[in-house]
């Protein structure tokens, strides 16, 4: 068959193989001479698929016997080349199914992964936080007078009102303890500072007196033991305290209750700082 059709020229050529090209069934001998063809037959070849369709379409509604429809079938597309594409047609459903369930079980897989890792964090004990008081609430303090709406939670002057928030601030692990009112300074506003492993509230206060100053009272959980910067302590009429310093301000440290550590950052010397401690601590 394949010998007797390639002796044959121009459109006879062109359609007698068109069947085969569609295919991908195209003998290897009339390959090239084929391929030369296509390019100026581009609308042949999508007339030939259209009517091709309609054909076998319509070839299912007609009542004639198996064996008739077979040889109509033939005429369009022969056994050969059907069952080949009927095969690929198969392979890509299978392989088209194959994805579709890999993708559905590694998203199932990455889903109950987060799932399980969120938990594990939750409940894994964590160790004690060495809280860097210099690195970060010696930043926060300068932050806070430079931007002091932005990171102000609660802008208030009123002390009680500052001191209901902050009794009802959740996630605290230890009580915070407000100081007593200090001599010439106003309460400002309340910070909580969230370092997602711990929350540190802050307490700001300004002097007019002072060229409208600022200082800070900061509370965190934990030991003073807790703090990677191990100085010797001082002692302000029986406060013991620590001090540390950054660039633009001196921070008192000390013990205020057995859960909790006070820092009180300001522009004031290290002894004035002390000072304000001792006085506006509550016992």
């Amino acid at each position: 068959m394949a010998d007797n059709k390639s002796e044959l020229q121009g459109e006879k050529f062109f359609f007698g193989y068109i069947t085969e090209y569609l295919g991908g069934e195209l003998p290897t001998a009339v390959i090239g001479k084929y391929n030369g063809m296509l390019e100026a037959k581009e609308k042949e070849i999508n007339k030939f698929q259209e009517n091709r369709g309609k054909f076998q379409s319509a070839l299912g509604d007609i009542g004639a016997s198996e064996a008739i429809k077979h040889k109509l079938r033939t005429m369009a597309q022969d056994d050969q080349i059907r069952e080949t594409s009927e095969a690929s047609d198969i392979m890509e459903v299978g392989r088209s199914e194959m994805w579709s369930n890999l993708i559905r079980r590694s998203t199932l897989s990455a889903i109950l992964l987060a799932v399980i890792g969120f938990v594990v964090y939750q409940v894994w004990p964590r160790s004690d936080v060495k809280f860097d008081v210099i690195e970060n609430l010696g930043y926060e303090a300068v932050a806070l007078e430079e931007d002091a709406n932005g990171r102000t939670s609660l802008p208030s002057s009123d002390i009680e009102e500052i001191r209901q928030f902050v009794g009802n601030v959740p996630g605290l692990t230890y009580k915070p303890k407000l100081l007593r009112a200090l001599s010439g300074w106003l309460p400002e506003g309340v910070s909580i500072i969230d370092y997602d492993v711990i929350k540190v509230v802050g307490i700001n206060y300004i002097s007019p007196d002072r060229g409208n100053e600022h200082l800070h009272h900061f509370m965190i959980p934990g030991k003073m033991s807790d703090l990677p910067y191990k100085g010797e302590d001082a002692d302000y009429r029986g406060l013991k305290y620590r001090v540390y310093g950054s660039e633009k301000l001196n921070l008192v440290v000390w013990q205020d209750t057995p859960e909790m550590v006070s820092v009180l950052a300001g522009h004031r010397s290290a002894p004035e700082l002390a000072e304000m401690a001792r006085t506006g601590d509550p016992e």
